[in-house]
Formats: C-alpha cells, sequence, structure tokens
C-alpha cells in the first residue's frame, strides 16, 4: 500500500462523516451475496412465514399505548355468551339498592343517581367478562305525578346473538327503569 492510500484511509477512519455500514472484503461480500440468493431458493410459503413470524402489527390508542393487533379468527361464537338471566339479577339489585331509599323527586340528584346506576352496572358486568360483547345500559328516572310515559329503543338487531334485559322500579315518588343491552361484534 503506498503513501497516498494509506492517508486516505487514516482520513476516513478519523472522519466525523463516515459511513457506519463497516467495509467488507470481498469474500464477505461474495458470502453475503451466495446468502441472499439461497433465499431466494426458499419457496413462497417458507418467505412468507419467515416474514409473518418476524413482524408483529400495532396500533395506538388514545393514551399512546400500544396494542397488538390481531388477524380475524372468523370465530362466529363467544366463549362467553350473554346471560340474560344473571344479567337480569345484577340490574335488579343495583336499582333495587340504590331507589329503595328515594323518598322525593329532584331533577338534579336523580342525575346523578342516573350515571351512578349506570356505572355501578358496568363495574359489575365487566366482570361478567362477556367475550365479544358490547354492552349498553340505559338508566331513566322519572317523575311519577300521574302521567304516562312511552318509551323506545332502535337498532340494528342479530337475533341469534344480540339479548337485553330489563327491569322497572316503581314507589310513591319515582318511576325508573332500566334496559341492558347486550349487543354480539365480532
Amino acid at each position: 500500500m503506498n503513501q497516498q492510500q494509506s492517508k486516505n484511509t487514516d482520513i476516513h477512519r478519523n472522519s466525523k462523516f463516515r459511513s457506519e455500514a463497516p467495509i467488507m472484503s470481498k469474500s464477505e461480500r461474495m458470502r453475503q451475496v451466495q446468502f441472499n440468493e439461497s433465499k431466494k431458493g426458499l419457496s413462497a410459503m417458507q418467505s412468507a412465514l419467515l416474514n409473518s413470524m418476524s413482524r408483529v402489527f400495532f396500533h395506538k390508542r388514545g393514551d399512546r399505548q400500544k396494542i397488538p393487533r390481531y388477524q380475524n379468527t372468523y370465530r362466529l361464537t363467544s366463549f362467553n355468551p350473554f346471560d340474560v338471566e344473571a344479567v337480569d339479577k345484577i340490574v335488579m339489585e343495583t336499582m333495587v339498592s340504590e331507589l329503595s331509599p328515594v323518598t322525593s323527586y329532584h331533577p338534579s340528584h336523580m342525575a346523578k343517581l342516573c350515571l351512578k346506576i349506570g356505572s355501578d352496572l358496568q363495574i359489575a358486568l365487566c366482570k361478567k367478562d362477556y367475550d365479544r360483547y358490547k354492552l349498553v345500559a340505559q338508566v331513566t328516572i322519572v317523575q311519577r305525578s300521574d302521567q304516562s310515559v312511552h318509551g323506545a329503543f332502535q337498532c340494528l338487531w342479530d337475533v341469534e346473538r344480540d339479548n337485553y334485559s330489563y327491569y322497572v322500579f316503581e314507589n310513591n315518588h319515582i318511576h325508573a327503569w332500566c334496559c341492558v343491552f347486550g349487543l354480539y361484534y365480532d
């Protein structure tokens, strides 16, 4: 190696702008080429399997937490389906325990009571862990003053999988009802 070439290599070693890729000898480059060609010899199925195993897809929630995104399972049934009798019992117990002490109707107090009943139901139903079901609860409390009340619900319904639980509570001062829908989604 002459003097000019050694100066160039010294400058290259001391330069802050040098590339991070290591300098490979001719034999190392040949091995790299042979490795890439042997990879080409894999069947399409094997290379797809290798690629899919190495990649995990994520989506981000609002709080920037990464959650793995899985492929479709094509499973049409739930491991833990919506149990109407169990939900009926939970709704009845929650409504009776919260509304029995009510002795008069106050609009601001009833709005807070509806939210409390809804959050209590949410906590109790989440413990049941209904797989693949979206749970929707609607709680309404009105004053009992010899008037009629008509309520209706409307949504798309799958007769085989979707279901609901409905409970009405009455005393001398209030008329309250709660409806919990278990809507299947996949």
